[in-house]
């Protein structure tokens, strides 16, 4: 492939991984509606609780998986801060989507644990992220074995090096 073709087929990819990116902010506008609209169904349509971004819907997840936890160990889970998880944990303890509890052995250490509604929530959750984990796995089912490789390295390649580490955000902003 000559300079120019490669140059216009990797404008084509940047075109199409954007639309890909739209496409996933739409879907997960639909997967918040659906789990906002399951959850008015359980508690028969009486509930007053908040709309959830997606964030606070995996915190929500991340505790159901490995309850009692507490929110350094969330952090770690989920490659955030502790104050966006005390921030999200918040949110989700007003809801009623959480409790706080202590270990028997450790009363100065606060853990959570899902309410009766978070467990509600976890489980719709879990429902939904497994039927898009089925469909992802087998789209690629038309894909031979090398190409699946490729998708894996590029896939790999992006999320450890699409986007700066944190110390250099102000570099790459300047360079914008």
């Amino acid at each position: 492939m000559d300079q120019l073709n490669q140059e216009q087929a990797k404008r084509a990819i940047f075109e199409l991984y954007t639309e890909l990116i739209h496409q996933q902010e739409k879907w997960e506008g639909i997967i918040k509606t659906f789990l906002s609209d399951e959850m008015k169904k359980l508690d028969h349509g009486s509930s007053q609780k908040p709309q959830l971004t997606m964030t606070e819907i995996h915190v929500l997840s991340c505790i159901g998986e490995h309850e009692p936890i507490n929110v350094t160990s969330i952090a770690d889970k989920m490659n955030t801060t502790k104050a966006t998880v005390s921030r999200i944990s918040s949110k989700l303890l007003k809801a009623d989507f959480l409790r706080r509890t202590q270990l028997s052995d450790n009363k100065k250490e606060v853990y959570f644990r899902l309410t009766p509604a978070g467990k509600k929530l976890h489980g719709l959750h879990q429902y939904y992220h497994q039927k898009i984990e089925q469909r992802f796995i087998s789209f690629f089912d038309r894909y031979t074995d090398e190409e699946i490789l490729f998708a894996e390295r590029l896939f790999r390649d992006l999320v450890t090096n699409w986007y700066p580490a944190s110390d250099t955000i102000d570099h790459v902003i300047q360079d914008l």
